[in-house]
Order: C-alpha cells, then sequence, then structure tokens
C-alpha cells in the first residue's frame, strides 16, 4: 500500500547467534508518514543453552545496521554492502532514522538516537548480558523516526538537512537490516588444563613455560627448593621429568621413601598448576593455594602434602572445557614420545 506523502517501511531483519535470542525477527513499521515516530520491542535475551550451561557467564554484543537488499540472499546482502545505492538490488536506506533506546536496567548498555551516520562506529548500539550479575535480557525499543521530504518539514528545522528526503523518492520503501553480533563471550571459570595435557602437549608447554615463566620455575621454599628448567635435549628437562618420573620408585629401580613419594605426586599437580596460572592466570584463592602446595613440597609432613595433592588436581580439571584464549596459539596434537624423550628423571630422584 502506498499513501499520499508516505513511506512504506520494509521488514527489518534482526539476525541472531547462537548465545543469544532475539526477538522479535523481523520487525516492520509498515506505511508512516513523515514527521511520525513509532516505537518497536526488540528483546535480546541469553539463549537457553547459554544459561543451562554451567561454564559460560556472559556476552558482550552489538547491534549494527546494514543496506537490506530486496531479496534476502546471502549474495544480495553481501552486494548491497558493497553497493548500498544499487536501488535496482537494494532499498533506500532507513538506518539513519532508527533509534536504539536501552532499558537503563542495569545501566551496562549504549544506545544509538535517530539521526546518525549509519558507518560511523558511534551508530553502533553495544549491550552486555551477564548470569552472574542476573541480567540475562535486554529490551531495547527500535524508534522510527519518519524523515520528511525537503521543503515539506516543521517550522522548526528540526531536521537536519543531511536528513531531509528528495520528493521524488516519495512512496518507496525504505529499509534496513539489524544485526546483533556477539563481540565476546566470558567464562565462570578461569581456563585451565590438566597435569596429562601439560606432560603431552610438548611445544605448547615448552612455549608456555618459556615466554610466561622465563624458562624457570621453582618448587618448594627456601627450606628445599628444586629449580625446574626445559633444556629441549634427550634426557634432559626437568620439567618433562617432574611429569614423567615415576612416583613409587627412582631410575634405579630403587623404592621411594613414603615423604618422595607424597612429593613427587604433589609435583606433578603443582607443576601443572603453576602452568595453568602462568598462561591463564588464576584467582588469588588458587594461588594461595599454591603457595601452601609449596610449603608442603619442602615440608616433611606427608599429611600435609596428600591433603593439598587433590585440591590441585581440582583445580587443574576445573577449566579443562573452556577454550583456549586464541592469542596463545594453537596446542597442536599431543607428542608424548617428545615429552617422554626430554624427560630428566634422574634430577628427580631427589625430589
Amino acid at each position: 500500500m502506498i499513501a499520499l506523502n508516505a513511506f512504506q517501511v520494509s521488514a527489518t531483519k534482526c539476525e541472531i547467534n547462537p548465545d543469544l535470542s532475539v526477538t522479535p525477527n523481523i520487525i516492520s513499521f509498515q506505511t508512516v508518514f513523515p514527521g511520525e515516530v513509532h516505537f518497536k520491542p526488540l528483546d535480546v535475551d541469553l539463549s537457553s543453552s547459554f544459561i543451562e550451561n554451567p561454564i559460560y557467564d556472559d556476552v558482550e554484543y552489538r547491534i549494527v545496521q546494514k543496506p537490506k537488499p530486496k531479496k534476502d540472499t546471502a549474495w544480495d546482502r553481501a552486494y548491497c554492502a558493497a553497493h548500498p545505492t544499487d536501488y535496482n538490488k537494494c532499498y533506500r536506506s532507513l538506518c539513519p532514522y532508527l533509534s536504539k533506546e536501552v532499558d537503563g536496567t542495569p545501566a551496562n548498555d549504549t544506545g544509538v538516537p535517530a539521526y546518525h551516520n549509519p558507518n560511523a562506529s558511534s551508530s553502533i548500539a553495544l549491550g552486555r548480558l551477564a548470569k552472574s550479575e542476573e541480567d540475562t535480557e535486554d529490551r531495547w525499543t527500535i524508534d522510527l523516526h519518519a524523515p520528511c521530504f525537503k521543503g515539506e518539514c516543521d517550522q522548526t528545522n528540526s531536521v537536519a538537512e543531511e536528513y531531509q528526503l528528495n520528493p521524488a523518492w516519495r512512496g518507496e520503501t525504505f529499509g534496513c537490516d539489524l544485526v546483533v553480533e556477539v563481540l565476546s563471550v566470558s567464562y565462570s571459570k578461569a581456563v585451565t588444563r590438566t597435569q596429562g595435557f601439560w606432560q603431552t602437549h610438548t611445544a605448547f608447554t615448552s612455549n608456555i613455560f618459556s615466554t610466561k615463566l622465563g624458562g624457570t620455575m621453582n618448587v618448594g621454599t627456601s627450606t628445599h627448593v628444586r629449580a625446574v628448567t626445559n633444556i629441549q635435549s634427550s634426557g634432559q628437562s626437568r620439567l618433562f621429568g617432574a611429569f614423567y618420573s615415576s612416583i613409587p620408585k627412582k631410575t634405579n629401580n630403587v623404592n621411594r621413601t613414603p615423604l618422595d613419594k607424597a612429593r613427587v605426586q604433589l609435583l606433578q599437580q603443582l607443576v601443572a598448576a603453576k602452568l595453568n596460572c602462568a598462561a591463564f592466570d588464576c584467582s588469588s584463592a588458587n594461588q594461595a593455594l599454591i603457595n601452601q602446595a609449596d610449603a608442603a613440597f619442602a615440608g616433611n609432613s606427608t599429611i600435609a602434602i596428600n591433603n593439598l595433592i587433590p585440591l590441585l588436581t581440582t583445580f587443574n580439571q576445573s577449566g579443562d572445557v573452556i577454550p583456549i584464549p586464541p592469542a596463545l596459539g594453537n596446542p597442536g596434537s599431543a607428542t608424548p614420545s617428545t615429552s617422554q624423550s626430554w624427560a630428566n628423571k634422574v634430577f628427580w630422584d631427589n625430589p
């Protein structure tokens, strides 16, 4: 339907990310008249799968505007993004006239007023949802401020000239695609990897040990300390020797004392924990746990050592399902034979 002095406003399509639930998928203002203001809701919620997954906590997202193609295909969307003024294939842009108003509860979103340059970074609405903050839904309001035609705007000149339309466009259809894009996902727990991961991913472990720990690590305290190094040649790596040394026996097949058995078992989880904190950071509570383990390693109480082994094991396993940050690189495939060949087990005959 085309009304005199009116616009037809095509449906505004909202694309959805699996981490979020966006409704409605279509926002349509139908036929509107110049100077009118129309309001439509846009709800952005954490998806049910995101809420139910205990490892996830929060999502930061943005609402961007893109030229709307007359045919809703991937090819046409890409074409209109590159050729927005080809009005045979793309609608004239409604984007400058759409505001994105925040719900204000809590005040962690950034809206965009109407009459803006849709290509400017300041025209991108920003939102955040977090389970830990009990903020799982955002209630946006999309306002359409229907523009006027040049020569027919109100006497207050409230609409800047660059947003006044050519009267020759009267009766045409205008459109804009809103796209909800996830910027980042945070987790409820820190990333960690198990002892088994660190001992078998030779190159990744060596890189973390070198770049994050400076190529050395002390285990224990001043009263009883062992310096861990990683000389990357046959039988020279104390780092991989810590992981591959036998708990019950020395390299000469002599049984270890009960204290040394406990120390080696603690050693393996303690080295893994220190690598986890170096690679992914860790909380003050987990750092305190590591400090306790260092003190126990240096002490003479098998009970104290044995009490800490399961706590370190739990920490090392706690974030094993969370992806490794891309900035640290791909850990690659496990190479246990390389790790074992480098392992200096003799050094740990006296842990």
